[in-house]
This record gives structure tokens, C-alpha cells and sequence, in this order.
């Protein structure tokens, strides 16, 4: 090859990369890049969690002890989950995303500090009230960024598949060898330096919060989460299929421990989980792109999704060496993006605009509940046999596809002038209650049926020649 053809060669990847960049750009704000960059670094440096249960045995302590401290952990997630969302609507994302951090830097050496099961305990919870405030942050952003549809499908791939499993990727093989090498301890203390680093940049990077007295005002006047029988649905089928998918962070390493498997083979593990997702996210995105723009049925792709997390999960638990876990947890891949992307889509349906922080918190807050009951349900297998901890993993993700069937029905609609009042749709739906594959009123305004349509077509055919007589009696009149 000539340096020529070279050149040449060099030149046209550099425009193929300029023209990728250039595309992302249109349609991922520059604000939402950088809370995305800031999501990634976090999750990347994320070693706390997933390896909390190796930290609880160096210090000496058993599975019973380890389950009550993740589930001090995951109380905290879940009440931190609503506070984070409440504040976000509150004082803006920058505001919310440094305090978050800052208190993430503070609290991770001191779990490495004691041995006390009380501290360690009031440690877990204390970090769990913000540990996943980013997600809140970045959930909401790309609701109010990203208005359409099919990009927005895009952004939530690239977030779970790329960002999140990108971290995690780098997470569970770097703790893997930092932990092989220096000890556990120091992973918390490299996560408790990412936060700091996260903080500063927030503080340099992001935009000022422009949320006057008058608007934390009208946010406090708006109220909460409405919880209607569409929400309580999504709400109870995440609860549900997540209870399953959590247990690849934190039942999967109680599992392993309790094989007698190293934290480098749970590293190993979570490595080939992320590693699946990333490599299936740039096959899936396009289709889940079309699907999303379309109105196809996403609550049905949330019942496929749950049942494909389910039984790859219920197979981890009879898992015995590192291979059979790393199968497993690759099969889990596919089921993991469609699900997240077509629940984001469904919570944005069910969000209004000035409380998105609110829901996004709610929705977090199942997630975490989710990780209490895992680590729970883990320790309640482990003690039973494989074969109980299987079916229990089972049945919660087929109740969690069989919750989200319920959503994909039009609701019946309420009592009520057909032009509906404040907060109803023509046709006398709710919002709330909408159909969870229609376009929100707030993007697209008032639904309006086909037969409308044509019934104020006919109307106004008939119309048009006495409007026309009168408009040329009126002319010769002047």
C-alpha cells in the first residue's frame, strides 16, 4: 500500500468519524453528552455495589449478615430515589448531581473504615440514598431534550447499552484485577475519587440551574405522582422483572461466593453480561428506533423483554462454575435493552413536563426496591436449594410480563363532555389514563379520533357554500 492510499484510506475514516459525530450531535443535545459522560465515568469506577458482598466477607461477615447490609443499601436506594426527583424538580440537574456525588465521596471510605455490621449498615443506607441520583438526572434530561419519539428510542439504547454497560464493562473487569491486586478497599476508594472528580466537572461543565423562587414555586404547587391504574401497572411489572434482572449485581455475586468463586470470576461474569449488551446495542437500536416511531405495541415488547430476562436469570441459579454464570448472563442481553428502552418510552407517556424528576424517581424507586428484594430472595434461595431460588427468580419475571399485558389495552373512557375539561383528552381519557402506545397531549396535543375527522370534514363541506353566499352578499353590500 502506498502512503498515498493511505492518506486516502486515513482521510475517508476521518469524515466517516466527523459525519458519526456530527449525526450524534443532532440528535443528543450538548448538555445531555456531557451528563452522559459524567453517567459513564460514575458507572465505570461504580465498584461499590456489586462488589459490597466481598467487602462484607473480607471483613468476616456471613450471608446472613451480607444480605441485611445489601438491604440496608437498597432501602436507601429506594427512599433516595423519590428525594432525588423531588429535588431535581426542585433546584434544577446540576444542583442535584453535586450534592449527590459529594455525599457518594464522603460516605465510601468510611464503609472500608469499620467492621461494626451496625456502621457498616448505616454506611450501606447512607450510600444508597444517592447512589443512583445520576440516573434520575439523566432519565429526566432525555425526556425533556430529546421530544421525538424515535431519537429519544436511540438516546435510552445508547444509555443502557453503551453508558451503563460501558461502565459496568469496565467496572467488573478493572475491580476484578484492582481487587486481585490491592485488596477490595481500594475500589472504594477509586470510586470515592470519581465522584469527587464527577463533582468538580459538574460544577465547571454543566449549565448554571435557572430555577427561580416563582418556579420551585409552581413545581411545589403542581403537586405529586398521580398514581393511576396504568402507572400502578408499569410500576408493579418493573417491580417485578427487575427483581429478577437486579440479581446479576447483587444476587449473582452471593450466588458465586456461595460456590466458592473468586471476585475475579464474578468480575469475569459481570464483564461478559456488559460485553453482550454493548455488542447487541448497535443491532438493536435502528429497530427499537422503528418500533418506537411507528406506535407499535411497546407494552408487548415489555412482556417479551421480562420473559427473555427471566429464564436466562432462573438458569444462573443453578449455575456451578464461572462458564455456566457467563452464559447466563450473556443470554440475558437482548431482554435487558428491549426492556429498558420500552418502559422509558412508557414513563415518558405517563410523566407531565413539570414533574418528570417525580416520576423518574418513583420508577427509580422500584428499581431499587428491586435490589432490596433480590439480594433477599437470594439469601432465601441459597438457604432452600437451587432448585427454590430457580423458581423464585422464575415466577417473579413472569408476573412482571404478565403485569405489563394489562398496559397495551385502550382504557374505557370516563364519564364526561366528549371536548373533556382540564387534564382530559377528547373521548374523555385522562392523561394519565391514555393509552400507553399514543403520543402524549403535552407533545402532540389533543387525541383526536379518525371519526372526528371525518365527521368535521363533512360539517365543513356543508358549510362551505352558505359561508361563500354570505361572503359575496357582504361584498356587494360594501
Amino acid at each position: 500500500m502506498t502512503k498515498g492510499t493511505r492518506r486516502v484510506r486515513v482521510r475517508a475514516l476521518a469524515a466517516g468519524a466527523g459525519r458519526r459525530a456530527a449525526g450524534l450531535r443532532a440528535w443528543c443535545p450538548q448538555e445531555l453528552r456531557l451528563l452522559l459522560a459524567g453517567m459513564l465515568l460514575l458507572r465505570a469506577a461504580g465498584f461499590a455495589y456489586p462488589f459490597l458482598s466481598y467487602l462484607l466477607a473480607g471483613k468476616g461477615h456471613g450471608p446472613d449478615t451480607a444480605g441485611v447490609v445489601l438491604a440496608a443499601f437498597g432501602a436507601g436506594w429506594m427512599s433516595g430515589q423519590a428525594a432525588c426527583g423531588r429535588l431535581l424538580d426542585r433546584v434544577g440537574r446540576r444542583t442535584t448531581l453535586v450534592a449527590a456525588a459529594l455525599v457518594s465521596a464522603a460516605v465510601l471510605p468510611l464503609l472500608t473504615a469499620t467492621s461494626s455490621p451496625a456502621l457498616l449498615i448505616a454506611g450501606a443506607l447512607a450510600l444508597g440514598l444517592v447512589f443512583d441520583a445520576p440516573r434520575v438526572v439523566v432519565g429526566a434530561a432525555i425526556d425533556e431534550l430529546v421530544p421525538d419519539p424515535g431519537r429519544r428510542a436511540k438516546v435510552n439504547a445508547l444509555r443502557y447499552g453503551l453508558v451503563v454497560n460501558g461502565g459496568a464493562l469496565v467496572a467488573g473487569g478493572l475491580g476484578g484485577l484492582l481487587a486481585a491486586r490491592w485488596g477490595v478497599d481500594a475500589l472504594y476508594w477509586v470510586n470515592a475519587t470519581a465522584c469527587a472528580a464527577f463533582a468538580v466537572g459538574a460544577l465547571r461543565r454543566l449549565p448554571a440551574d435557572r430555577r427561580g423562587r416563582a418556579s420551585r414555586a409552581r413545581t411545589s404547587r403542581s403537586g405529586g405522582v398521580r398514581l393511576t391504574g396504568r402507572l400502578a401497572l408499569l410500576l408493579a411489572s418493573g417491580l417485578a422483572t427487575m427483581t429478577a434482572l437486579v440479581g446479576m449485581a447483587a444476587a449473582v455475586p452471593m450466588m458465586m461466593a456461595a460456590r466458592g468463586l473468586s471476585p475475579e470470576a464474578y468480575g469475569l461474569t459481570a464483564l461478559v453480561n456488559s460485553a453482550a449488551v454493548i455488542a447487541l446495542t448497535p443491532a438493536m437500536t435502528p429497530w427499537l428506533s422503528r418500533w418506537a416511531a411507528g406506535g407499535r405495541s411497546m407494552p408487548g415488547m415489555v412482556a417479551v423483554a421480562s420473559v427473555a430476562v427471566a429464564v436466562p436469570m432462573a438458569a444462573a441459579a443453578l449455575a456451578r462454575t464461572t462458564s455456566g454464570f457467563a452464559v447466563a448472563a450473556a443470554a440475558c442481553a437482548p431482554g435487558e435493552i428491549a426492556w429498558f428502552v420500552a418502559t422509558s418510552h412508557i414513563l415518558r407517556q405517563l410523566a407531565p413536563p413539570d414533574r418528570r424528576g417525580r416520576y423518574q424517581g418513583v420508577w427509580g424507586t422500584v428499581l431499587a426496591a428491586a435490589g432490596t428484594l433480590s439480594p433477599l430472595l437470594a439469601a432465601w434461595g441459597l438457604q432452600r436449594g437451587e432448585q427454590a431460588l430457580a423458581a423464585g427468580t422464575l415466577a417473579t419475571g413472569l408476573a412482571g410480563a404478565a403485569l405489563s399485558l394489562p398496559l397495551a389495552r385502550t382504557p374505557r373512557p370516563v364519564p364526561g363532555p366528549s371536548s373533556g375539561g382540564p387534564g382530559q383528552r377528547r373521548g374523555g381519557y385522562s392523561d394519565a389514563e391514555a393509552p400507553c402506545d399514543s403520543v402524549p397531549p403535552h407533545a402532540a396535543g389533543p387525541r383526536v379520533s379518525s371519526s372526528h375527522l371525518r365527521r368535521d370534514s363533512e360539517a365543513a363541506q356543508r358549510k362551505t357554500p352558505l359561508a361563500i353566499k354570505d361572503a359575496s352578499s357582504s361584498a356587494r353590500a360594501s
